[in-house]
Formats: structure tokens, sequence, C-alpha cells
């Protein structure tokens, strides 16, 4: 030990670091570093060093190690049963059958002879117009623009506006699909044996829907009152909302009320039947099988053999959470005609954790802050399909309409106060504001205002070029080239190319930053059926219930639609009666499972390994850490060469009084 007079002797003078060293050794609370310093005998303080080195590299090891897992960022995941704590589902119905039934009569009467007078209108304007004139007349006279759903004659706005012309339009225009669909066209590079398949993909359901204004389908699809029979939410009518599909056309969605996605259920879930959602719905109608004179196969996109939902009869419900936009292509289950469905629903809820544990995510990687409140709950599904159509855009140079663009994701927004013949941007698919668009035919207006409007993208099944020849709004017939013909192929055969990819491709999905939502709920169905209405007296009391006690047949809005109807009803009511079907889903448990994650490992339980790693190997404090800072400031002070005589002093009686 050194004594105080030698500290005296030396008290004016500066300490150098290993007398600093020998002081601190002398009344640290580091365990090892002081026997170090007070051994004498060589081999003694060599193997208290041996000890001491061996100690803490020990501690740097486990240390190391500990911070190591903490960086993995690991999670723990934990589940609970707990009742209520997420919300009742919405539920989107589509008709499979897309086309309304009288609409399918009308187009059967209509087709045929429009389509032959479309052909012999052809080939007399082809003998006599070799050089192509008749359609720059026909395009100058319907003065269709390049914008999606946009005619620029007035005329054009007054058909889209009135249901009855439309519904007599799409004769006109089913009948043109149907003669482009028989002609021949020559593709060198396309092999014989293909044309049948290139003609099945080129006048598909799909494609007519992304040629044929909306409006006109929508006016021709099932309609609400004479689909939806009754409607019920806990014993009590419900309304749904109407949207528009392009393969299903007319499609209602139901969302229970004073029910949010976003902050979870504010009424309690109830189970039961008799506390769920029930619907009757006209699936389908049987009464075109008696009219022989129907000739379906001449109605384009009534059977779509590219589509393995073709064909089928009855109903696509689809079951999601509140407030988030359905796929009923994608998703959904199918009730038959003449059956009752029971689709018990157990709602689940899993919360994750987002950066650094995972890579969950509340929001849509490529909408804007202020259009992420416009787009309702995040949804991966949702978040992968606009994803494929933006790959779809940069390759193909047109958007697929089977898919959803970014606007389709705004589920926030009131669709009816949004024009629907404003285009698309090109850029980004965002809407234009309606009030910048004009329809004049004012040439020098319409040169502005094309600056203000950009040009609509086109899409992979309808390409401006052939939207100009097949003109879906002009009396004269469609005459597209092989070229056009072409084109269209090449777009569409594109875009499946790129779904194709995707569908092969996970890495090119992980490209898309759509990750799992950080709050999901999920609904287990469990599904059921029974026929219905029975062949028994319970089976007639349900069909007086429709036809006299709810007057169905009064929800026809068409007078010769209701007669023909009602005449199908007096032949054989029992045969009417399985048209229909029901549909019940319900709360079958209302405990929600909850499966949440959280870290595994806290800063604060980081801290604790670390404090124990110290204890353990180092015999390292909070104290003793001040003590080794205290050491390097008196170190640091004694190699400054401007310290006064007083403080050296005053240093040095600190020194003593230690010692």
């Amino acid at each position: 030990m050194i004594g105080c007079d030698d500290l005296k002797n030396e008290s004016i003078e500066k300490m150098t670091i290993t007398k600093r060293l020998v002081i601190f050794g002398g009344y640290t609370t580091m365990h090892g570093f002081s026997r170090i310093v007070s051994s004498r005998a060589t081999p003694k303080r060599i193997a208290w060093i041996i000890i001491f080195i061996a100690a803490w590299t020990l501690f740097t090891i486990w240390v190391s190690r500990v911070l190591a897992h903490y960086f993995e960022y690991p999670k723990q995941v934990s589940t609970e049963m707990k009742l209520g704590g997420a919300p009742f589902p919405d539920i989107t119905i589509c008709n499979l059958g897309s086309f309304d039934f009288y609409s399918i009569y009308r187009l059967s009467k209509g087709v045929p002879p429009i389509a032959k007078y479309y052909e012999a209108q052809f080939k007399r304007e082809n003998e006599t117009n070799q050089n192509g004139t008749v359609q720059k007349e026909a395009d100058e006279e319907t003065g269709e623009s390049e914008y999606y759903g946009v005619s620029d004659s007035n005329e054009g706005q007054e058909i889209l506006k009135t249901i009855d012309y439309a519904n007599e339009t799409l004769a006109t225009v089913m009948a043109k699909f149907y003669n482009l669909s028989n002609m021949t066209y020559q593709w060198p590079s396309l092999q014989e044996t293909e044309s049948e398949k290139i003609m099945v993909r080129l006048f598909s359901r799909t494609t007519i829907s992304a040629n044929v204004p909306p409006e006109m389908l929508e006016a021709n699809g099932v309609q609400e009152k004479e689909f939806i029979v009754k409607c019920t939410y806990k014993k009590k009518p419900c309304k749904l909302k109407r949207f528009f599909d392009p393969y299903f056309f007319n499609c209602f969605t139901f969302t229970p009320p004073n029910t949010t996605a976003d902050s979870g259920q504010k009424s309690s879930l109830s189970e039961g039947i008799e506390n769920g959602f029930s619907v009757m719905l006209l699936a389908g109608s049987r009464m075109l099988k008696e009219e022989k004179t129907i000739n379906t196969f001449q109605i384009p996109g009534l059977y779509a053999r590219d589509s393995l939902l073709s064909g089928a009869g009855g109903i696509r419900v689809v079951i999601h959470t509140p407030g988030t936009k359905p796929f009923p292509l994608t998703e959904g289950y199918d009730v038959p005609p003449g059956m009752m469905a029971s689709l018990g629903v157990s709602p689940k809820r899993r919360t994750r954790l987002g950066k650094p544990w995972g890579d969950c995510t509340k929001e849509y990687p490529f909408l804007k802050s202020e259009e992420q409140t416009l787009a309702g709950p995040y949804r991966r599904i949702a978040c992968e399909k606009v994803c494929i159509q933006k790959r779809i855009y940069e390759n193909c140079k047109c958007h697929e309409n089977t898919l959803p663009t970014e606007p389709d994701l705004l589920t926030n927004i009131d669709r009816d106060k949004i024009v629907k013949s404003v285009p698309i941007c090109a850029s980004d698919f965002k809407y234009v504001k309606p009030e910048t668009c004009s329809n004049s035919t004012n040439s020098t207006k319409m040169e502005k205002d094309s600056k203000q409007c950009p040009k609509a993208v086109e899409k992979c099944s309808g390409t401006h070029d052939f939207r100009k020849c097949f003109r879906a709004l002009s009396a004269k017939e469609a005459n597209c080239s092989d070229a056009v013909m072409k084109n269209l192929l090449s777009k569409m055969l594109c875009a499946e190319e790129v779904q194709e990819s995707f569908s092969t491709n996970e890495a090119m999905l992980d490209e898309c930053g759509c990750h799992p939502s950080c709050d999901e709920v999920h609904y287990d169905v469990s599904y059921s059926l029974a026929q219905w209405p029975s062949h028994g007296l319970d089976g007639d009391m349900a069909g007086r219930d429709i036809f006299n006690g709810l007057n169905f047949t009064d929800n026809f809005a068409c007078q010769d639609k209701k007669t023909m109807y009602t005449t199908y009803i007096d032949n054989d009511v029992k045969r009417a009666l399985k048209d229909f079907s029901k549909i019940n889903v319900y709360i079958s448990d209302a405990n929600v499972l909850i499966t949440s994650e959280s870290p595994a490992v806290t800063f604060t339980q980081l801290v604790s390994d670390i404090g124990g790693q110290l204890g353990v190997w180092i015999g390292v404090s909070v104290i003793t850490l001040a003590e080794v800072i205290e050491m390097l400031i008196l170190i640091i002070m004694d190699c400054c060469p401007k310290r006064s005589q007083k403080e050296k002093e005053a240093d040095s009686a600190l020194n003593e009084a230690t010692v």
C-alpha cells in the first residue's frame, strides 16, 4: 500500500496513469482488481490477472449472446378467448347468372335478327367501301372519345341515363360481339388449331364488361328488388348496397349497423340464427327452359368456357371484414337454388408486431397518407391484386378490368357523388376531377380540356382501337381489322402472362410490400345445406309468404316481365319455388379467439440480463461503474497542462483522504 507520506510528497506533482490505477484499486468495489494491485508476490499477481481476464472474457461472450438475442427481435405468441372483440362481418351476395332472366329472354329474341342485319350490311359496305371511309364516317357520327365510359355526343350520354334505352341498346351491342366472334381473322403467327381458344378468350364475359358501358350491364343484370325477396338482421329489416363487378355485374353488400372494423365492434356479438343475417333470394329461373324459341348460344358472354364458374346457377356469398372490398371471383361460398344455407361464423382476431419484430402493416404501400383514411381497413389480398395490376400496366401499358385499381380501394368515399364517366389517369390510376373534364364538341375547348384530362388507361380487354371500331353506342356495325384484333389479343395475353408469373413466383409478390395486416379479423365458416322450401306443408307456406305475404311479383318494374313471371308461377308454383334460396349467416361462437404477438425480450429484460452477467462474472454494479467514470475523469484532468496549483492541492488532499 502507498503511504500517506508518499502522497504528501507528490501532492503537488502531476500523477501518472499508473499511480491513478493503483489508487483506484485500493478503493474500488470491482472484484479482482484490488487483488491484482495489492498482491506483492509476482505469481499471485499473475494468477489474479489470469482470473480477472478470464472473467471479463466470459462476461463479454455471454453479454454478446444476450445482445445478439435481443437484436434478433424475437416474439412470442399468446392466445386468449374473449367475449366480443371482433365485429359482425360484411356479407356480399352475387347471382352466378350475371344477366337477369328477362334480359336473357329479350337478348335471345333480339340478337339473332340484329346480327343477321349487321352481317348483311357489313357485306354490302365492304363491297362498296374498300378504302375504309365507312369507318371514318361512323367515328365522326358517334363522336366517341378515347375516355373509358365517355361519349362526347349528348345523345350518347342520354342513352346511359335512360335504363329502358340501355336495355334495348344491349341487344345491338351483343349482336356486334356475336358477329365479331364469328369472323375469320388472318393471323399468320398463330396456328389454326388455336383459333377456337382465341375466340373464347377474345369474346369472354369480362371482355364484354370491358367494352360495354357499366350502366348498360347494370340495367340488364339482376336488380335488387327483383333479386332480394326479404332481408333481416336481428329480425329487423336490413338494406344492402349495390356495386358493379366485371364478372357478376350487380352484387350487393350488407354492412351491419353500428359496427366498424377499425375500432372493433360497438354492439355485442350474439349467438344464434335469430341474432344474425338472413336473406331470401331469387337465385335463378327455370322458366327459360319452357321457351322453345330461345337461342341462348348466340348471346356472347352468357356461358364462358374459360371460367370455372360459368354455367352454374345459384348465389355466391362472400364473408369479409367490415369496410373492406370483396372479391367474389376469388373468394366465397356457393349456394344452389332450392336450398337454405346456414353459415356459422366464428370470428378470430390476430394482432401482429411491426418493425423491427415483423413486417406487418396497416396501410397500403402505394397510397398517399391522405388516401389511407379513405381506403378503409387494410387487406392483404386487395394489396396484392393492385400490385399485380400495377405490374400489368408497367409491362403491357393497359389495366386488367377484373383486378382492382388504386381508386377501387377507396371504400370510404361516396361513389354516388363521383361521376362514373370520369377517366382514370394513365400515370397512377387516380380519378380526374369532374369539373376539369368537358363533353363539349368545340375543337378549341376539347384541345384545352385534353391537357387537363389525361388520356384514360386502356383496358387490356378493351383497347382504344377496338373501342373505336366496335362503337358500343353507335347504330353502325362493328368493323375491326385483323391488326386491331391482334393487338387486342396481345394485350390480353400479356396481362395473363403477368398474372401467371405472380402465381408461380412468390418472390414477385414479396416485392409488392403487401405484408400481413397488423390487426386482422378472420372468420371461420361452417357451412350446411337444407332443402328450402321443403316439399311438405312448410314449403307451401313459404311460397304463400313470398308471393302473397310479401307480394314479390310487385317488385318487377317492367309490366311485360311481371306478366311473364306471373304466368310462370301460375303454371307450376312448386317449380317456381325451386328457384329461390335462403341464406343465414350467424355467430356460432361469440367467444373470439384472439392471437397476439408480443416481444419475447423487452428492454427491461435486456438490462436485467446484462446486470446479471455483470454480477456473476466480474461483480460490477452501478456504483462500480460510477467509480470507473470518476477515475477516467481524474486521468483526463491529470493530462490537462493548465491545472492551477490550488486544484492540484485539492486533488492531492482527496487522494490522501481516500487512501
